[in-house]
């Protein structure tokens, strides 16, 4: 058996481009876009349960707590086990492709810089249209290929564990066809050591950016 590819080695950047990014997962600790993806996620829902896929430290949850019931859960036995020094309950490990949770659960599902590494995208996806209420929202933070798979594979720097490298429009349709209505994009630059962050809502731009904000309310049956 292989070693884990989401195991310390990701995290702190020696199996990964955080090397090159961010340094680690740990400088997200004090990165002030927790705060703005709550913001954002606030305009559609102000309270309720809400799901992050993909939640690693828990550092989404811990924020999301303050107005939501969080809850979080990570494939990587390594994130989790880190995520009780910020997280001391409701994150649990399990795959993103078959949630453990009732149908029409939650009120909010979150996947920052996740849905790009699920091998069963599709699936994923339907089973997050399950768990939402109708209504409900679906937050995501997604890679442009252009820089992170095309730039970054030039230069050897691509991430090897990405599985979906698509299109912003490509998104967009197969949000679209698993019953999640695409409300908002954003073009988004950040960097944690500097605590900045940029955002765009120009349609000619937003392709351009190499982050994507993807805002996606399920459909009512």
């Amino acid at each position: 058996m292989g070693e884990d590819p989401y195991g310390k080695a990701y995290f702190e950047g020696r199996g990964s481009n955080y090397w090159w990014t961010v340094g680690s997962y740990g400088n997200f600790v004090n990165f002030p876009h927790w705060e703005e993806i709550l913001k954002i996620i606030r305009v559609f829902k102000k309270s309720g349960r809400l799901l992050d896929i993909g939640c690693a430290y828990g550092l989404l949850v811990r924020t999301a707590s303050k107005y939501f019931e969080g809850y979080g859960m990570d494939v990587s036995q390594f994130a989790l086990s880190k995520s009780r020094e910020f997280r001391k309950s409701d994150v649990s490990r399990s795959s993103a492709e078959s949630l453990p949770f009732r149908d029409e659960t939650f009120d909010v599902v979150t996947m920052m810089d996740t849905l790009e590494h699920v091998p069963l995208m599709r699936q994923c996806l339907q089973d997050v249209a399950r768990v939402l209420r109708g209504n409900g929202i679906l937050m995501l933070q997604l890679p442009n290929p252009l820089l992170w798979t095309r730039v970054c594979g030039r230069f050897g720097l691509a991430d090897e564990t990405h599985e979906n490298d698509l299109w912003l429009e490509e998104w967009k349709v197969v949000l679209d066809n698993h019953g999640l209505n695409v409300r908002k994009c954003f073009g988004m630059i950040s960097y944690s050591l500097r605590k900045t962050k940029f955002f765009i809502k120009s349609k000619r731009l937003i392709s351009m950016f190499p982050e994507w904000w993807i805002v996606a309310e399920k459909r009512s049956s």
